[in-house]
């Protein structure tokens, strides 16, 4: 069977249906200026050190964006469950309220790597969870304390960069599995702008400077990336 290539739509009312127009709208406002943030943060603790290399500039840039998104949600949607990764290697960074949940997912290295076909591959976390075992009508989420979340309602915030280019690539979608490959449903995924919240937590365009060069980052402030911004009113289905 052929998976058709999926459609790169403008945010469409799938995700506020899902998750609610408030959390919909903190999503889109706020993800990818968070990972630009976590891209500058892991940067400047990289040239710190003579002994630092891309896995403790991956997981600093992690650990940034878990703390930083999840200061948002809990700011902006209270009744959210912010889920923050433990000290044990494997442990998920997640989002949940009621039966829907988002879930960070690096999916890649360059500008250039597919988002669709993903390979299935045996990793700890939740991430196997989500593209593991049993058929695909019945995947689940379960981690300690988190009430069963079908997989149609899980929305994966992916993102594809490096220590060099900085957030090349972000969108959200819903996965489904087909065979040992990972798709996403052409009808529920929206194309993050990337460009969004570059300054002033992201380095400036183009390839970023690595050490010694790279400034210290601002300090965070959630107001600087509001941008006047207007939530609508909070709903069943938001957090």
């Amino acid at each position: 069977m052929t998976i058709p290539a999926t459609s790169e739509a403008a945010p469409g009312d799938w995700l506020g249906t899902l998750l609610g127009p408030r959390t919909a709208r903190v999503l889109t406002t706020y993800a990818v200026p968070c990972l630009h943030y976590a891209h500058w943060q892991a940067l400047w603790r990289f040239r710190l050190a003579d002994w630092t290399n891309d896995t403790t500039y991956g997981t600093d840039r992690y650990h940034c964006l878990c703390e930083t998104f999840g200061r948002i949600v809990k700011d902006r949607l209270p009744r959210a469950k912010v889920h923050l990764p433990t000290d044990r290697l494997g442990t998920p960074f997640t989002v949940v309220s009621g039966n829907w949940l988002i879930y960070p997912w690096r999916y890649g290295r360059t500008r250039d790597d597919r988002h669709q076909g993903l390979a299935v591959t045996d990793e700890t976390g939740i991430r196997s969870r989500i593209v593991g075992g049993g058929p695909p009508g019945q995947q689940m989420l379960d981690y300690e304390g988190l009430p069963p979340v079908p997989l149609s309602n899980v929305v994966v915030l992916g993102w594809a960069g490096n220590r060099h280019e900085g957030l090349v690539r972000a969108f959200l979608a819903t996965p489904h599995l087909h065979g040992d490959l990972v798709y996403w449903h052409e009808d529920r995924f929206v194309e993050l702008d990337v460009e969004a919240g570059r300054h002033p937590y992201g380095l400036p365009s183009g390839p970023s400077p690595v050490e010694p060069d790279v400034p210290p980052p601002p300090e965070f402030d959630i107001s600087l990336i509001d941008g006047g911004v207007d939530f609508p009113e909070s709903t069943g289905t938001d957090g």
